[in-house]
């Protein structure tokens, strides 16, 4: 082999090595997605029309016991709710407005809401955290349950906080049909939809469960309808924030 043959074939080789260091990260991401979009379709073929728990059938009491899965019909709106990279900018540090909106959709009978005025209601909270909290922070659940009561009218009863929430607290709440508004540590989600490298505190709505995995409505996406996470993993991202979950106990 003469060098001039020894010259390309080690260039074509570095090429390649090159090559495939770049396209490993998006290959490796592709596979995830493709994992936990598997995961997330098996999850939810656990549920059945019977596991589905009506807003009307709301209970009053604590149950000593729960299914072993329950699902709630709330509807789903992206923290930026035209999905755009316009909509984004505005409403990067938008989820506890745009998960709050989703159980007060929810408990208030609300459906089939545009999404223009989704995002006006989103920006209108933001408004009124600037004049009673003196700007656009990220909140937690004492706060967030301050701005349920100042802008949606809701009576201090009306608002529990899940001090230290734990995954059987969580079930509970969403077996009596009640959404369950949950702050995490996004990073430790590692939901590979998430802009990277994901939010750090994030506020999610949990709306049901099966034996092993906690179904949310997750703002931070656009592909968060309906998107599970294994029970250790969204047990992690709470405790990492405190974990003090709210629900909205009010019938209204």
């Amino acid at each position: 082999m003469n060098i001039n043959k020894r010259i390309l074939i080690g260039l074509g080789t570095v090429v390649l090595m090159v090559f495939g260091v770049m396209l490993y990260p998006r290959f490796a991401e592709y596979r995830l997605r493709t994992q936990l979009e598997k995961e997330n379709e098996a999850a939810l073929k656990e549920i059945s029309k019977t596991d589905i728990i009506h807003a009307a059938a709301v209970a009053d009491t604590m149950p000593v016991s729960f299914p072993e899965k329950a699902y709630l019909e709330v509807p789903f709106y992206c923290q930026a709710p035209h999905m755009n990279s316009d909509s984004w900018k505005i409403h990067k540090e938008s989820c506890e407005e745009a998960a709050v909106l989703q159980a007060v959709f929810y408990n208030k009978g609300i459906k089939n809401v545009s999404v223009d005025s989704v995002d006006w209601l989103i920006k209108d909270m933001l408004r009124w955290q600037d004049q009673h909290f003196g700007g656009h922070k990220d909140i937690h659940a004492d706060s967030v349950k301050m701005m349920m009561m100042g802008y949606f009218g809701y009576k201090d009863e009306e608002v529990k906080i899940l001090r230290k929430a734990k995954i059987e607290d969580i079930k509970r709440y969403v077996a009596m049909g009640y959404p369950v508004i949950a702050p995490t540590f996004g990073r430790t989600l590692k939901n590979p939809f998430y802009t990277p490298p994901g939010p750090r505190y994030h506020m999610l709505t949990v709306i049901g469960y099966t034996p092993d995995r906690v179904i949310t409505n997750d703002v931070g996406t656009r592909r968060g309808k309906d998107f599970t996470y294994p029970y250790d993993i969204f047990q992690k991202s709470m405790d990492e924030e405190g974990g003090d979950c709210l629900v909205i106990m009010s019938k209204k």
